[in-house]
């Protein structure tokens, strides 16, 4: 484990937050069909699939000149191929406003999403499930499915995005050496009800894809499946763990001390 934000001052755990989120990405760029490319003012990831999340821009640091210039030369690789591409802002993003600049060039915004961060010796017990729910770590090609599943029903993606999103994971699940991440799926009755995934990365661990099906939410589901990789990384050691939560999800994490430390939109072409 690397070591984490010196404090739990605002800018670090922001910090932390934008840094997990990158190696994340950078992560996932070692399945082969996706390429990573650093540049001085920027990081970003392309493939030939169709989920915005295998092609990504972040990390941008443009100086103050020619920044619709700078737009235009990071998005020509992906109108070349035709394909979604999605552009992570976060607080470190300069200049301030590029996210006004981006929607000037096809891109639309989603809602701000809350970086927050929790102090793990603050983490509650374990709340107790439902009878009959069934939390595990995804362990296998049966187990992967079922997030998959999962994923795709909560958020309420096309089938492809959450193919692509499993088709990635998948190819550490078959790759030898430790895995970075654990994925974890609640099933009730045989079904795919709730998901999340831990990633440990930037000295803390961020916590992603949390799901609940539509019918099943307010019953507790999201709490529980964000208990799960929580309790793992302080298990391992880590002090702090990040997420991004929608203002949905938000009342859901915060119960659980998470508390907020920044913003971070996200914009999609």
């Amino acid at each position: 484990m690397s070591d984490g934000p010196r404090d739990a001052s605002r800018a670090n755990l922001a910090r932390a937050v934008e840094a997990n989120l990158t190696e994340f990405q950078v992560l996932l760029s070692e399945w082969p069909e996706i390429s990573l490319r650093r540049d001085d003012d920027s990081i970003w990831t392309i493939s030939q699939r169709r989920f915005s999340l295998c092609n990504v821009l972040l990390e941008a640091h443009f100086g103050p000149t020619d920044v619709d210039a700078r737009i235009e030369r990071a998005l020509a690789p992906y109108l070349a191929s035709d394909i979604n591409v999605m552009w992570k802002l976060g607080p470190s993003t300069r200049p301030a406003d590029l996210g006004d600049r981006l929607a000037k060039h096809g891109f639309f915004a989603l809602p701000t999403l809350r970086g927050m961060a929790l102090d793990l010796a603050s983490l509650a017990p374990a709340p107790v499930g439902p009878s009959g729910l069934d939390v595990r770590a995804v362990a296998d090609a049966e187990t992967l499915q079922l997030w998959r599943q999962a994923v795709g029903r909560g958020f309420g993606w096309p089938s492809y995005a959450a193919e692509d999103l499993a088709a990635n994971l998948d190819y550490f699940f078959r790759a030898d050496g430790e895995r970075r991440f654990v994925a974890y799926i609640a099933v009730a009755g045989g079904e795919p009800v709730a998901s999340s995934l831990v990633f440990f990365g930037a000295g803390v661990a961020g916590i992603y894809h949390v799901t609940t099906a539509l019918e099943l939410r307010r019953r507790g589901l999201g709490s529980l499946i964000t208990t799960a990789p929580l309790l793992e990384a302080r298990g391992r050691g880590y002090r702090f763990a990040v997420l991004h939560a929608t203002e949905m999800g938000y009342p859901v994490h915060r119960p659980s001390a998470l508390k907020r430390c920044a913003s971070c939109p996200c914009v999609f072409a």
